[in-house]
């Protein structure tokens, strides 16, 4: 086979993000551009010693949060986000109003490893009082992301193969899922739109695109690596079966777009 390589409330105040000029045509920066109200930056900017950008596609960026114990960041804003906990976090928030100035006293939240919180959009500062690392990944959309649009006959990887993909949380915009496969195992013919991979376990995937069992696309995998997986690329990603063909269990956390 071909080998394919591939990129609780935690109390925020919410703020959003200022309307945009209407002067010039958009730009491909200005669409990932975040212009807050509170004139915070966005996490990545403020504290990239903590934060960093692991995958990224036109409509949205996977975001890793790693700090370590008894680190701080500085105040920051964000847009609405879905999260997942790799690790467990005890975090203390400071909340920033729409003002960009504190927004009461700092409160402690406690969140456990495989968490998947949605948080509204809000400025805040974080610092983490507990003994280890806290590692978290989530998904923010940037400003002028676009609909992937409707897709004849879709079939979700929920319904194809529900014992291998799972829901753990959604709202309107994004869906948080997990899969999971023993090596040698396979799932049915699906579909996705766009969406953001996170591998948490793993070797080894192979890809049909559309189906096509003659067609197999190894793709190398590794733990903590972000994989873009736009459906401008195709059907290897947008329509296809997985198989793990790795020597070891599959396990993968992914953010897709649900319109």
């Amino acid at each position: 086979p071909r080998q394919v390589r591939a990129s609780f409330k935690m109390g925020c105040t919410s703020s959003t993000e200022a309307p945009a000029a209407p002067a010039k045509a958009a730009t491909a920066d200005d669409a990932k551009a975040f212009k807050f109200t509170s004139g915070l930056p966005d996490c990545c900017t403020s504290n990239p010693e903590s934060y960093k950008v692991v995958a990224e596609i036109p409509n949205a960026r996977l975001v890793e949060m790693r700090m370590a114990a008894g680190a701080e960041d500085i105040p920051h804003d964000h847009p609405a986000h879905s999260m997942f906990f790799v690790k467990p976090g005890k975090l203390s928030i400071t909340d920033y109003g729409p003002d960009g100035k504190p927004a009461g006293e700092a409160h402690t939240v406690e969140i456990p490893a495989g968490a998947p919180p949605i948080f509204p959009p809000g400025a805040h500062q974080v610092k983490n009082i507990g003994d280890t690392e806290a590692l978290v990944l989530f998904v923010e959309q940037y400003p002028l992301c676009m609909p992937c649009g409707a897709i004849d006959g879709m079939i979700t990887p929920f319904q194809a193969a529900p014992q291998c993909y799972k829901i753990l949380a959604e709202n309107d915009d994004w869906i948080t899922g997990m899969v999971e496969m023993a090596p040698g195992e396979m799932d049915s013919l699906h579909h996705h739109r766009d969406h953001l991979i996170y591998v948490l376990e793993g070797d080894e995937v192979t890809i049909y695109p559309d189906g096509n069992m003659d067609d197999p696309h190894a793709v190398p995998i590794k733990p903590e690596a972000g994989i873009p997986a736009p459906m401008s690329a195709g059907p290897i990603f947008a329509k296809h079966i997985m198989k793990n063909s790795g020597t070891k269990p599959i396990k993968m956390l992914f953010f897709e777009m649900k319109k």
